[in-house]
């Protein structure tokens, strides 16, 4: 038998966008050749690690009151804790998946920050060093969030959104004793005007790494938790969280609750959506004064440890069809 051996280059120092090229290469040719190659004998390269999961948002809305009653019983989400200026829901055993702000001077609401987060302390630490590396400012926790984690620090994304990252998230014991309601919130959806260097944040200085992209127009982006992806990138005129995603516990549950929907005449921005990046099936509920979309779906594509390292993400043209894989022609754009 004719033994080969191969040998690999690859230079950390290199160009970001170079070093990121060979480890797609490297990942994607050991993963062709893993039934002939040892993979012990073909090292992989060491990756920066981003954050594990999405959290929770704080959004500002002018009715306090009125946004906890449409979380509730549109979302099935569970208050835990408001005051007159406050309110924490959650969905599992999280702490909170939504921190609603009092802000009456506000028309509609608004997303101000979005929370991660992040496996370890040593993690944590290297997110750090990359922030400052990037001559970016480390702003603290807010106040409250400080409290309800063992460490962590804050820094502002190209649009001026917070983002949160820490470590040891506050739990409870049990989830919610409610059947039906989300099982985890997976990831938001950004609109900018600042695509590119929304990206070169998330991906360079956070550690996010590339599911998909719809060429020119959107990027999917996981964390270390394997969820297809764990945020969004869109190109837009202006900035704003388009909308927030909850994984629902079955598919059942997210038609009853479009039903609860349709009965109560809540407005459903977008009805039955069959993804084509995260495979998951989906509505849409936007009432402005409550914030962005929250979405609903069933299904979302989980990547295998396997996958997480080794997934070469695509490159899908701008047609509908490789957003919603029901849609029946390329010119079918309404109804998003």
């Amino acid at each position: 038998m004719t033994e080969h051996t191969f040998t690999f280059g690859f230079r950390p120092e290199a160009d970001p966008a170079q070093a990121g090229l060979a480890r797609e290469e490297l990942q994607a040719f050991t993963a062709r050749w893993a039934d002939i190659l040892d993979d012990r004998s073909v090292p992989m390269p060491t990756r920066q690690h981003g954050p594990y999961g999405f959290e929770y948002a704080r959004i500002e809305v002018p009715d306090l009151r009125a946004t906890i009653e449409f979380l509730e019983y549109h979302v099935g989400l569970q208050l835990e804790q408001h005051t007159d200026e406050y309110a924490y829901l959650r969905s599992d055993i999280e702490h909170h998946c939504i921190e609603l702000i009092a802000a009456p001077h506000r028309e509609d609401g608004w997303t101000t920050a979005i929370g991660y987060s992040v496996g370890s302390e040593e993690v944590l630490e290297q997110l750090h060093k990359r922030v400052l590396d990037a001559g970016l400012e480390v702003l603290e926790l807010q106040e409250r969030q400080k409290g309800l984690c063992a460490n962590g620090f804050a820094v502002a994304d190209p649009n001026g959104l917070i983002v949160e990252l820490f470590t040891e998230f506050h739990e409870y014991a049990e989830p919610p004793h409610i059947e039906i309601r989300p099982k985890d919130l997976v990831h938001p959806f950004l609109s900018t005007p600042k695509w590119q260097e929304s990206l070169d944040f998330y991906q360079n200085v956070l550690g996010f790494l590339a599911s998909d992209h719809v060429v020119g127009s959107t990027t999917f982006l996981r964390c270390e938790d394997r969820y297809h992806h764990s945020l969004a990138v869109q190109k837009n005129k202006e900035f704003f969280v388009g909308h927030l995603c909850f994984a629902m516990k079955s598919l059942d549950h997210v038609m009853r609750l479009r039903a609860r929907a349709l009965y109560k005449g809540a407005p459903i921005a977008s009805d039955i959506v069959n993804h084509s990046a995260s495979t998951s099936i989906a509505f849409y509920l936007h009432d402005t004064k409550f914030g962005p979309r929250f979405e609903l779906c069933d299904a979302h594509r989980v990547l295998t440890p396997e996958e997480h390292e080794t997934h070469r993400a695509r490159h899908m043209p701008a047609d509908p069809r490789n957003i919603d894989v029901w849609r029946p022609a390329a010119d079918d754009w309404g109804r998003f």
